[in-house]
């Protein structure tokens, strides 16, 4: 078995798999317009929406290849508000961002104070661009609402992200007798970061996915601290995680140990 976790960019890092090499991929791709995760300039999400769809497009172009034609894709997306964040003058004041400018969200194309529907533009762009096949659209019931002050944004409480199921072809593995109830709400709370803030992935989330997939590798091209990665070790599956951000290769080598292997892809390959 082999763990491996691939700093750097994952339009490019992917090329390194062949193609219908991969049984299952599970992930989550940076939100939107919701903050900057990193310096670096490729850094997927900090431009327009209209950017941030070509990107994703641009990386599930090569996930398509590498997934064999009966393994599953299931991609958990969040939605964004449009006109959000960015507030309280140009610069952080005070903490480990004193100094830097504020995160500005990029240009939604729509008028603010509305949800932009980030999922539902993407998957319709993964389905008339890619030619993906959408099998599921599962609604991921966390549970409780993100802590906001609901008489400042006039509306119900976020409680909920879109998980989609899809497929290169008609012909996928799906192991229904695995499914946990037998309805497209999967209700299971985010887990908790150790500064308290809600983590956006939970090991619940690949437990059920890759228990439903065909057996084989596991691939995650946004593999932030790991979670795909532990739980398909656990299963005993070859796995290979992608992302741009070195941190996270350490908090997933935390998480690992010796199991993982962290490669950092040169200049040219990220």
């Amino acid at each position: 078995m082999s763990v491996t976790y691939y700093v750097g960019d994952a339009r490019r890092a992917l090329n390194r798999l062949d193609d219908d090499s991969v049984a299952c991929v599970v992930t989550s791709p940076p939100y939107w317009g919701r903050r900057s995760y990193t310096d670096l300039p490729d850094e997927i999400g900090r431009g327009s929406l209209d950017d941030y769809l070509d990107d994703l497009v641009d990386v599930f172009e090569v996930v398509q290849r590498k997934l064999s034609s009966d393994g599953l894709c299931w991609l958990n997306v969040g939605d964004t508000a449009a006109g959000s964040g960015g507030a309280g003058g140009d610069y952080n004041v005070g903490g480990r961002h004193a100094g830097k400018p504020r995160y500005r969200q990029g240009d939604a194309g729509i008028v603010g104070h509305q949800w932009c529907d980030v999922p539902g533009r993407l998957l319709h762009r993964l389905q008339d661009d890619l030619g993906w096949l959408c099998r599921s659209q599962i609604v991921w019931d966390k549970g409780r609402t993100r802590p906001e002050d609901l008489g400042h944004v006039r509306r119900p409480g976020e409680q909920h992200e879109m998980i989609y199921m899809l497929a290169r072809s008609a012909h996928y593995v799906f192991h229904h007798e695995l499914l946990v109830g037998r309805g497209d709400v999967w209700t299971f709370p985010p887990n908790r970061e150790r500064n308290g803030s809600s983590a956006s992935f939970p090991t619940e989330l690949p437990e059920r996915c890759i228990k439903l997939s065909a057996l084989g590798r596991v691939l995650d091209p946004f593999a932030g601290s790991g979670a795909t990665l532990v739980v398909a070790q656990g299963y005993g599956r070859d796995c290979v995680g992608v992302d741009i951000d070195a941190t996270q290769a350490d908090a997933a080598r935390d998480r690992l140990g010796m199991f993982l292997d962290v490669v950092e892809l040169s200049s040219v390959e990220t």
